[in-house]
């Protein structure tokens, strides 16, 4: 038998947004239903079946397609001091039911119901909307709005990241457990990082009785209320993670979001979406399919203004119009592209010269671009090195899903060896790979775990696993290790150099007369770029003189050498003006970082270097660059 509402106060309201908003005069509760009958606001008791009040939405409380109520009271509640708020988020959950069918809230922040992740729903629990308690001490904390140029981007699962026995956290799979790793994280020199899916989804495919690890397309998916399953509170998931995000901003780095938007989504509520969790959860960004999301709408909203958005392409003229209220400062170009070039380039597949060196040295003026040669989708680096094909046997589709066009080598041997040729081998194209994105004019991503050589056993579609094929393991041997020591001195090895992550990029021109291009494209003969099908080789030189720090100074010029020639190659080193010699920096063959003397003639042992009284530049000379290796030189 139904219930009326004798239990609260209500009249009709007429604020935006939608779902569950404090109002002058209490709770406002709106929705979105323009055509349906007989509908319903159903509120219960939390956990109880039967609900305890429930409030027709007759013509009174609609304008337009919207109904709008507004709880001002509750009766019998005089004793009671807690605020409407309080009394609503604390003891009700809500429900909505249009033409007998009951529905959550899209809109809603909370769902109860779900905070144990893998488990299907019994039929004795209830999933339901929850009010999200008011009040968040956030401690002065605001949007960090870092230049894409000055970012290094970190792509992480917020459950796996943490969930194995070895992740040395309290709270393992949690937000709690990532403010765990901030440490970690910082060393690293990690400045963003960017969260799969962590919006409440159903991880249970019941069609196909699989589980969604990764979150992407899941069924009952609602955008505005962060996921229960990944909190160590399971009653205020809403509150830990703004406190994970707090944590994050106190140390300096940014939180960005993958929000997957599902075909068919109102536009409405996807702009309503990114716009909660700015303003509500202080996130810095986002990456958004745009082929669902148009691009216009995220380039125009005022309150996202101002905040990292990654999509897989950029319309230059669209970014010109007039009704842009985004700045390509923090709009930034996220797709494959580097990825499938780097790695032909990195394995020696023919006529990938030209097309390297363009995603090294891309950098648009309009937009940022997102570099990256792994992510959440494919293999790991590792799997990269050491597996030719894919491995998805352990999913259940008899190795059918997942991509075939991997551009991976396994270096000798598929999957795990023993064999010290092949593991040198494997280590010296990690260091390759890990030095072409690092160093690359764009904006860098790291998959996580490939900082340590983390390995999914060559399934580069790991969709349905959560277990030890998706969970970071923490427990480093020497190699991995040593690949983690690696990664840092390179990521310190980019920070130190500005010529490496200009806002806009480096001129291809010498337009302020300082002696050579911004940046030059050489082959084994300086000034002389090969790109010939055959070719494997390739030099790129930065001008530092054309790249300015804040205060004012300038930077070294740099040279890479990539020989991804399976035999050694001679390179030319170019001349270079004003009396400045040629260090070696960085070799990957060796794993060698080099100390570059500071002053003039500080270093009395470094050998190989001649200098031409005459006229006051360096006499071109040579260097031998061993097979699949990469060497980097420094001017000064």
């Amino acid at each position: 038998m139904e219930k009326g509402n004798n239990l609260f106060n209500i009249k009709p309201g007429d604020t935006l947004s939608f779902g569950v908003i404090k109002a002058a005069t209490g709770v406002q509760f709106s929705v979105y239903l323009p055509d349906e009958i007989n509908c319903k606001l159903k509120f219960y008791y939390i956990g109880r079946k039967e609900p305890a009040c429930i409030i027709p939405l007759t013509e009174e409380f609609k304008r337009g397609g919207v109904y709008f109520v507004v709880i001002t009271g509750i009766n019998n509640n005089k004793e009671d001091r807690r605020s409407i708020m309080q009394v609503l988020s604390q003891d009700f959950e809500y429900m909505y039911e249009a033409g007998g069918k009951e529905f959550i809230d899209p809109y809603a922040q909370v769902i109860h119901g779900k905070p144990s992740w893998g488990k299907a729903v019994s039929r004795q629990k209830f999933v339901r909307g929850g009010i999200c308690p008011e009040g968040f001490d956030w401690e002065g904390d605001c949007q960090i709005k870092r230049s894409f140029n000055e970012t290094i981007l970190y792509q992480l699962h917020v459950r796996g990241y943490t969930k194995h026995q070895s992740s040395g956290v309290k709270h393992k799979g949690t937000y709690k457990g990532l403010v765990e790793k901030l440490p970690y994280i910082k060393e690293l020199g990690i400045n963003a990082v960017l969260l799969l899916p962590c919006y409440e989804f159903d991880e249970i495919q019941k069609e196909y009785n699989k589980l969604n690890y990764w979150g992407y397309g899941a069924e009952n998916t609602y955008y505005l209320a962060p996921k229960a399953a990944y909190a160590a509170d399971k009653n205020n998931p809403s509150h830990e993670f703004k406190e994970f995000v707090k944590s994050f901003h106190k140390e300096g780095i940014e939180v960005l979001m993958d929000i997957y938007f599902i075909p068919g989504t109102n536009l409405y509520l996807m702009a309503d979406c990114l716009r909660n969790w700015v303003l509500d959860y202080h996130v810095d960004g986002f990456r958004i399919n745009n082929e669902v999301m148009p691009s216009v709408m995220l380039v125009s909203d005022p309150v996202l203004s101002g905040v990292k958005i990654l999509a897989s392409s950029w319309d230059s003229s669209l970014l010109r119009s007039p009704g842009v209220k985004q700045s390509g400062k923090f709009l930034a170009e996220y797709n494959e592209g580097f990825m499938n070039d780097a790695r032909r380039f990195l394995k020696s597949d023919e006529g990938m010269t030209g097309s390297f060196a363009g995603r090294f040295k891309r950098n648009r003026q309009d937009c940022a671009v997102i570099n990256f040669i792994t992510h959440v989708n494919g293999f790991t680096l590792m799997d990269l090195v050491s597996y030719d094909v894919k491995h998805n046997e352990s999913n259940g589709e008899r190795n059918r899903d997942g991509t075939d066009y991997n551009y991976s080598w396994n270096c000798g041997a598929e999957g795990k060896s023993r064999k010290q040729t092949i593991i040198e081998r494997r280590m010296g194209q990690i260091r390759n790979a890990f030095l072409m994105l690092l160093c690359s004019q764009g904006t860098p991503m790291i998959l996580a775990g490939d900082e340590f050589g983390n390995t999914q056993l060559g399934n580069n579609n790991p969709y349905c696993h959560d277990n030890l094929v998706t969970w970071l393991n923490w427990k480093h041997n020497k190699r991995e290790t040593e690949i983690l020591e690696y990664v840092k001195k390179l990521i310190i090895f980019r920070k130190e150099h500005h010529v490496l992550w200009q806002e806009g990029g480096l001129p291809q021109s010498d337009n302020r007369g300082l002696g050579m291009p911004g940046i030059s494209v050489h082959g084994t003969q300086a000034w002389r770029a090969d790109y010939s099908n055959y070719n494997r080789m390739l030099g790129i030189l930065l001008n530092g003189d054309y790249a300015e720090d804040a205060s004012g100074g300038t930077d070294d010029i740099i040279y890479f050498i990539f020989n991804m020639y399976w035999e050694q190659k001679t390179f030319d080193l170019p001349f270079l003006p004003n009396g400045r010699k040629w260090y070696a920096a960085i070799t990957t063959y060796d794993d060698m970082f080099y100390e570059i003397p500071v002053k003039k003639n500080s270093w009395k042992k470094r050998k190989k270097t001649v200098k031409n009284k005459n006229d006051g530049m360096e006499l071109q000379r040579k260097t031998v660059v061993p097979p699949r290796s990469v060497v980097v030189f420094i001017g000064r």
